[in-house]
This record gives structure tokens, sequence and C-alpha cells, in this order.
């Protein structure tokens, strides 16, 4: 009896592992494959924030160069409204010179009537009755000269006072013209004002919706980054459950066996002081095959800050392998790979001063010594 009810425990567990680990491994795939897609869309979002701040700067360079350009035409059209100034005073000046030019002009024209009439008025005789008081021909002559003298003279004055006049008006008829012209340039260059003021109003706006896009990218970002994490927790969990994959983890890379820098605390060749090294540093020429070192699911293939071009492989049972500062990755996320198979090339991408292959291998996101799963 009791052999009987052991016999149906253990076909029962038998029956419920058979139809757990299916399951289990369907949802773990989803599990990637939903990560995958993520992962995708994190990527077209960073090349679409790469995009609209290459666009921003773009942007922000016209800008400048039209702020420039206004700061220029602005300082000209200054200068143009002070030569329209200091023409208006110039004609301001000049008018008051016709106007006092005018004055003299009649008031000489007044003494000279004036003076005449004076003459006629106060004597009836004529030019010719003064010339035969005459008492020689000396004395005629020294009449007649002063007479001429005196018409010569105010005539004179008549016309010296008209020319001046005219000139004054002339001078006038000049600054009138170049204030005109110097208004049609002042015009012209406010217009050209307007415009750049215009433009770079426009700028503004496709800059300030420029940084509305990225913050929108961003903040979408951050809830897939979120989404991402809470895939990856996920995968690490139902690959805890699942079984590993088995079989004897391989050296990475195909080539090279020196160990440049081993897991453990280091002084870190850029940081420049002690932290902790996560994985084992192996040499490399650039361009040399990177192995995966067992089996797996690809669950990162591509660029880690730090790490640069990074290939992180699940292999079960929470280990996971990863291979950073990759030249160039030949794989994809949610791709299966083989024990051997060539993922990646050496590089010097990210966090490196040289071409070399950074290994981890980590157990439920811990990291190990790489050491105790491969041999060189």
């Amino acid at each position: 009896m009791n052999r009987k009810k052991a016999i149906s425990v253990v076909l029962a567990m038998i029956f419920l592992l058979a139809w757990t680990l299916p399951v289990l491994a369907d949802e773990l795939s989803k599990a990637k494959q939903d990560k995958e897609k993520i992962d995708n869309q994190i990527n077209n979002i960073e090349q679409q924030k790469k995009q609209e701040i290459s666009t921003g700067k773009k942007l922000e360079q016209d800008k400048n160069k039209i702020l420039n350009t206004e700061k220029q035409e602005n300082q000209e059209y200054q200068e143009l409204l002070n030569e329209i100034e200091e023409l208006n005073k110039t004609m301001s000046e000049i008018d008051k010179a016709i106007e006092e030019a005018e004055q003299n002009y009649e008031h000489q024209c007044e003494l000279f009537q004036s003076r005449l009439r004076a003459m006629y008025k106060n004597s009836n005789e004529t030019t010719l009755d003064i010339l035969l008081q005459s008492k020689s021909i000396t004395d005629f002559l020294e009449r007649l000269e002063l007479i001429s003298c005196i018409s010569k003279r105010d005539k004179q004055i008549v016309e010296d006072l008209n020319l001046a006049k005219q000139e004054v008006e002339y001078k006038r008829k000049l600054k009138l013209t170049e204030k005109i012209e110097t208004q049609k340039k002042a015009e012209e260059k406010k217009d050209r004002l307007d415009s750049l003021i215009s433009s770079r109003s426009d700028l503004e706006s496709q800059i300030l919706q420029s940084k509305n896009r990225i913050a929108t990218l961003e903040k979408q970002e951050k809830e897939l980054l979120q989404k991402s994490k809470e895939m990856s927790n996920l995968i690490v969990t139902l690959s805890r459950r699942a079984k590993y994959v088995e079989g004897q983890m391989i050296w990475p890379l195909q080539y090279t066996t020196l160990i440049t820098s081993r897991f453990g605390n280091r002084r870190h060749p850029i940081l420049r002081k002690y932290t902790m090294h996560t994985g084992v540093d192996i040499g490399g020429k650039s361009g040399e095959s990177i192995l995966a070192a067992n089996k797996g699911t690809v669950i990162i293939a591509g660029w880690q800050n730090a790490y640069g071009n990074t290939v992180v492989i699940d292999h079960g049972g929470g280990i996971t392998t990863l291979y950073a500062h990759c030249s160039k990755i030949l794989v994809k996320s949610g791709q299966e790979v083989k024990v051997g198979q060539v993922i990646a090339k050496v590089g010097s991408t990210g966090w490196s001063t040289g071409p070399h292959l950074h290994f981890e291998v980590r157990e439920n996101g811990e990291p190990q010594n790489p050491l105790d799963y491969v041999k060189p």
C-alpha cells in the first residue's frame, strides 16, 4: 500500500514537472521577446533623441548667427538714425540762415528804396539837374562818378545778399537730398532688422518645440527603461527557476589567453581609484573573434555606457555571461546561440584603454569569478 502511494506521488510530481517546465519555458521566452521589443523601442527613442539634439544644436547655431547679424544690423541702423538726427539739426541751422538771409535781403531792399524815396521827396532835382549844376567838367565827372558808385554799391549789396540766400538754399537742397537717401537706407535697414527678428523668433519657437520633443522622448525612455528593468528582473527570476543549459563553459576568445586584469578589487585605469572589477580582462587583438562561452539566449546586444558595445547571454538557472568593449556585435537580442559561436569582435569601446575583452559571469545577477567557470 505504501509502495503504491509512493509511486503515485512520484508520478504526480513527474506529471507536474512535465507540465510546469514547458509553461516556464514559454513564460521565459515571452519575457525575453517582450524585453527585446522594449529595448528596440528604447534604441529607437535614443536615435530620435540624437536627431533632435543634433537638430537643436543646428537651430541654436543658426540663432546665434542671426543674433550676431542682428547686432551688426542694429548698430548700423542706429548710426543711420544718428545721421538723420544730425542732418535735421544741420537743416534747422540752414533754415535759420535762410530766414536771416531773407531778412537781410528784404531789409537792404527797404533801405535802398527808402533812400531813393528820400532823394525824390526832398528834392525836385533830377539826376540831370544835379549834373548840370556842375561848376566844371571835373565837378561834372565827380558828380557822375558819385551817382554811379552809389547805384552800383546798392545794386551789388542786393545781388550779394541774393546770392548768399541762393547758396544757403542750395546747401539745404543738398542736405535734404542726403536726408532722403539716409532715410531710405534706414528704412531698408529697419526692414532687414524686422526680418531678422522674425527669423530669430521662428527659430526660438522651433528650439522650444525641439526641447519639448526631447522632454517627451526622455519621459517615454524613462518609462521604457523601468519596464526593461522589470522585464530583466522577471527574466532573472524565471531563469533561476529554469534549468541551466548544462555543459562546460569554454574560453571566450578564439586565440588569446592572456589575462591582463583579474576579478576583484583593483585600481581603475581610467577612474584612478580602487573599485571592484566584476570580471576578467583578456588581452586580444582588435577584430579577434569573441565566442559564446555556452549556449543560451542573447538578452542584451548593444551599447551599455561604460561597457561600450556589449553582449549578455542568458544560460538559464540564473547564469549569465557578459562580453564588453566589442568593436562589432554579430548577434541580436532574443537570438539563440550555440557554444563557441562567434558573437562579436574584440574592440576598445566604452571605458577602455585598449583592445581587450571584459568577460563576466553572473549568478542571479551577482558577479562571480569567471575563472571558476572557464580556464585559459
